[in-house]
C-alpha cells in the first residue's frame, strides 16, 4: 500500500525552494554591486597614479594598479566606507622600476606616495 505525500510537507519543501532561490538572487545582487563599485575604485585609482606620474614627470608602467588591501573605516563624517589600498609601478628612466601607492577611502583618495618622491616613513 502506496502513501500519498502530505501536502504540508509538499508545501514545505516549496517554501525551502523558495527561500533558497531568494538567498541565492540576493548573493548574486550583492557580489554584483560589489563587484561595479571594485571597478569604480580600480579606475579611480588608476586616474591618480597617472595623474600624480604626469605630474612628477615619470612613467606610470603598465597603465594599471593592483589591490593590496582592504579594509571598513570611518571617514571625517563617521561615516564607514571602504578603505582600499592600491600598488602601481613607475618608471624615470625607462629601466629602473619603482613602486608607489594610492590609498582610497570610499571614492576619495587619501595618499599617494611614491618611493622616490615622497616615500611615507613608519
Amino acid at each position: 500500500m502506496c502513501r500519498k505525500p502530505k501536502i504540508a510537507t509538499m508545501k514545505a519543501s516549496k517554501q525551502v525552494f523558495l527561500m533558497l532561490e531568494l538567498l541565492m538572487i540576493f548573493g548574486l545582487v550583492v557580489f554584483v554591486l560589489y563587484w561595479q563599485a571594485s571597478m569604480r575604485a580600480k579606475e579611480l585609482a588608476v586616474r591618480a597614479a597617472s595623474q600624480e606620474s604626469q605630474r612628477c614627470e615619470v612613467q606610470l608602467l603598465d597603465q594599471t594598479v593592483h589591490q593590496l588591501k582592504i579594509s571598513l573605516s570611518r571617514d571625517q563624517h563617521k561615516q564607514w566606507r571602504v578603505w582600499r589600498e592600491y600598488q602601481f609601478e613607475y618608471t624615470d628612466d625607462g629601466e629602473t622600476r619603482f613602486r608607489g601607492r594610492v590609498t582610497l577611502l570610499g571614492a576619495q583618495v587619501l595618499r599617494i606616495a611614491m618611493e622616490t618622491f615622497n616615500p611615507v616613513i613608519h
